[in-house]
């Protein structure tokens, strides 16, 4: 699992159009086509095929909180982002994981971006030291 943590000033994402690519993606429902939010940690996820989402969810949860304890944001977007692997996850477990990381981190009620889908993104990242965390599990 690879992630990438941005502490935005501004961040929107707009569904354009489902994804065919990789072969066999099944986009998830689409509940908002648009997703806006302000001073917000956007934690962009990687899901691997050999990853134990048990045991890797919970220490990017811990993360996702230390940076939010760092930078005093409590707003999170959690956005399945699968350009940082080739490596990827079949759709099934990367929902799952999608579902159990949202979960871990219920405590900030966060917003969740489109799974499948060809999307319009907006990440003003803020310009100060730790303003960008790449981690992996």
């Amino acid at each position: 699992m690879k992630a990438l943590l941005c502490h935005c000033r501004n961040y929107r994402s707009e569904v354009k159009k489902l994804s065919t690519t990789p072969i066999g993606i099944k986009p998830e429902e689409i509940k908002e086509r648009i997703i806006e939010a302000q001073d917000v940690l956007v934690v962009l996820v990687t899901i691997e095929h050999e990853d134990n989402v048990y045991n890797s969810i919970p220490r990017l949860a811990d993360e996702v909180r230390k940076m939010s304890k760092d930078t005093g944001h409590k707003n999170i977007v959690l956005f399945p982002f699968g350009h940082l692997s080739n490596k990827l996850a079949d759709t099934d477990t990367t929902i799952k994981a999608m579902d159990l990381l949202e979960e871990n981190l219920k405590e900030f009620s966060p917003k969740r971006a489109h799974f499948g889908s060809d999307k319009k993104l907006l990440l003003d990242i803020f310009g100060h030291k730790g303003n960008v965390r790449y981690r992996e599990f």
